[in-house]
């Protein structure tokens, strides 16, 4: 049987085999002769090389590149000799306590840290160099991973002074470069992971190996939430290859040598399941509660409430109202879930996974295999694609199973069918959004209400409490820079038995749905251009208004179209960042059909402009699939009496 790589090789590939030792190569490894440990974010090599432990993850959207050039202008060191690696849990690369990559927070949270991180070590550097040459700290720069006696031209490696530097006290408050001297943030710079992909040499999840490692394929419920009531083991242990099937929580885990091997005596397995008292809930069953919702006041939970709303409404000249629906949603990560899992020697239980949340990782991990979470190791592989997805830590414990049933090295996977079906999705949503105009057709309030599951409760341990918001569920609704006069904003819970997490921007993906779409609704309604009506909205907002007619000016918003064509407008502002877009399309056969997107970003101060554009270009991409193509359908069928892959009582 050929891997993945070696069908990439045979087609003209170039890859390199990928084997890991203990520890993993992520990890800390022993001090060299020279170089070493400066502070817990930076080592130095004996050869020079910069190695940065990041507090994150890279998911392919090039955040490492992003620290790695906050550290080479900030300590003073070429960017190709700063090599980037993402850290095992610790205080340092905590956030609020967690060590996690979420919330569009990589760079934007950590740009401050690093900076001050970097230049301590290059204070260090200064004062053992200082020591050393018997001259002023003041007298000494950095430059090209160097310290440099301006006046004696002398010059000492980072290499060199790294173990000196190393036993000295970070100073509290670092001097700063200036900006000005920066040589790669805010500039054009290469990525630093792109050579090595090209050479087929980073590890994803999927090509980690271990030796004597064997491969367990998931066979899970069709039915969230539906537990197992016999296995009938006989087919699937007659599959050449297969070795023995291990129960785990929701289905169970067929073992063999190979992953071929094992995926096909998954789908042999014969699994009978219990049933649950939602085996006949389907996407219009759920569509029915969300709708219903949107009527429950006394449920209603306020977010946002300005001005008298209920007055506004009575006093209006004409009233609008229109009600949006938005599905579940599949993150659709290029890897399906899988983990490598291996207990050493020690007892010491190592993990290699392709991990947004490591320490909820290692702690779901340590509770599984009832071990104290020091004596769990997390290996952060490189993501093949996160969206949110690897926030989630739900295939841990049938993970950790595994590995104490089989009692060897295993890579534990979902195939891409039950990676679908399971995976945790976006909520869905529903909206109902109300305006309310004067004699002359201004807006003069907004009533938005929406209704849905508590993506909080679905994903965060402890859910919410008895009425407490979520947040997500009225984001970019009740923090909207439009004015319309007098706004209210509430929620309706209305919660569902299937499983959530953030998927990319979270609330935003919704509810900028919902409001954009409204708006220009009620542009039509009071018989006013989207674009001007936007404008009155956000009259007040200098910022705000330059991003709109940065994007009108680029679209051409009022040149002339070709015949059959059509422009529409939509701003939302997530996670710090104003954006607005200019989509033009037209119709054929009844379908959209998108022929430009312009798009105008405020996003503040820019670290890695390719970063940006590269976020830009994959939201556009996502947002048109979303909106055009994708929805998770929630479907009921009959129940087989022994239910199958193929056969399935509720299923994505």
């Amino acid at each position: 049987m050929m891997d993945r790589r070696q069908f990439l090789a045979r087609s003209g590939g170039l890859v390199l085999a990928v084997s890991l030792p203990l520890p993993a190569a992520c990890a800390r490894s022993g001090e060299p002769a020279t170089g070493g440990s400066l502070t817990a974010y930076l080592d130095v090599d004996a050869d020079g090389t910069v190695t940065f432990h990041s507090p994150t993850s890279e998911m392919g959207q090039g955040t490492h590149t992003g620290h790695a050039v906050i550290i080479a202008d900030e300590l003073g060191v070429p960017l190709e000799r700063v090599r980037v690696v993402t850290a095992e849990p610790s205080d340092p690369f905590r956030r609020n306590g967690s060590m996690s990559s979420g919330g569009s927070w990589g760079v934007r949270f950590w740009n401050e840290p690093l900076h001050k991180a970097a230049a301590q070590a290059r204070e260090m550097l200064l004062a053992a160099a200082a020591k050393q040459l018997g001259v002023p700290r003041d007298a000494l720069g950095t430059d090209a991973g160097e310290v440099v006696h301006a006046d004696s031209g002398r010059r000492l490696s980072f290499a060199s002074l790294a173990g000196a530097a190393a036993g000295m006290a970070p100073p509290d408050d670092p001097p700063r470069r200036d900006p000005k001297e920066f040589r790669y943030v805010g500039k054009p710079a290469p990525r630093v992971d792109i050579p090595a992909k090209v050479r087929g040499e980073p590890v994803f999840a999927s090509d980690v190996v271990r030796p004597g490692m064997v491969y367990a394929c998931a066979r899970l419920s069709p039915v969230f939430g539906a537990q197992v009531d016999s296995i009938d083991t006989k087919a699937a242990l007659a599959v050449p290859g297969v070795r023995q099937v291990v129960e785990i929580p929701g289905g169970a885990a067929v073992i063999a040598g190979d992953s071929w091997s094992a995926m096909r005596g998954a789908e042999a397995l014969v699994i009978r399941f219990k049933a649950t008292n939602h085996d006949s809930l389907d996407s219009a069953a759920i569509s029915r509660q969300m709708r219903a919702g949107l009527d429950a006041d006394a449920r209603a939970l306020e977010a946002r409430n300005d001005g008298d709303v209920p007055a506004a409404f009575a006093a209006s000249a004409r009233t609008f109202e229109a009600v949006y629906e938005a599905p579940y949603l599949c993150h659709a990560a290029i890897e399906p879930w899988t983990c490598t899992l291996e207990f050493d020697e020690h007892g010491v239980l190592h993990l290699w996974a392709p991990a947004q949340a490591q320490d909820r990782f290692r702690n779901t991990a340590a509770e599984t295999a009832g071990l104290p979470a020091e004596k769990v190791r997390i290996h952060t592989t490189m993501l093949g694609g996160g969206f949110g997805r690897r926030l989630g830590a739900d295939g841990v414990p049938p993970a950790v199973r595994t590995a104490m049933a089989v009692k060897q090295p295993v890579k534990f996977f979902w195939t891409r069918e039950t990676e679908t079906e399971q995976g945790w999705y976006r909520p869905a949503q529903v909206a109902r959004m109300r305006a309310a105009f004067d004699a002359e057709g201004k807006v003069t309030a907004f009533s938005l209400r929406t209704a849905g599951p508590s993506l909080a409760s679905s994903f965060w341990q402890g859910g919410l409490k008895e009425g407490e918001l979520d947040g997500s569920s009225v984001s970019q609704l009740r923090d909207t820079r439009y004015r319309p006069g007098a706004f209210r904003v509430d929620w309706v819970r209305v919660d569902q038995p299937i499983p959530m997490a953030p998927w990319r921007a979270v609330g935003a993906t919704q509810n900028g749905y919902f409001m954009e779409c409204f708006v220009d609704e009620v542009a039509r309604a009071a018989g006013k251009d989207p674009y001007r009506l936007r404008r009155e909205l956000l009259a007040h907002d200098a910022r705000a208004l330059k991003v709109i007619d940065t994007v009108a000016e680029a679209a051409g918003w009022d040149e002339p179209l070709p015949e059959g064509r059509a422009r529409g407008m939509a701003y939302v502002e997530s996670y710090g960042s104003l954006c607005a877009e200019v989509v033009e399309l037209s119709l054929r056969d009844g379908r959209p059909v998108v022929h430009r997107v312009t798009c105008a970003l405020d996003c503040g101060s820019v670290v890695l402009p390719d970063g940006v554009r590269a976020q830009v270009e994959g939201g556009i991409v996502m947002g048109l699939s979303t909106a055009l193509r994708e929805q998770v359908r929630i479907a009921r069928t009959a129940a087989p009496p022994i239910p199958t892959s193929t056969g399935t009582r509720w299923h994505a």
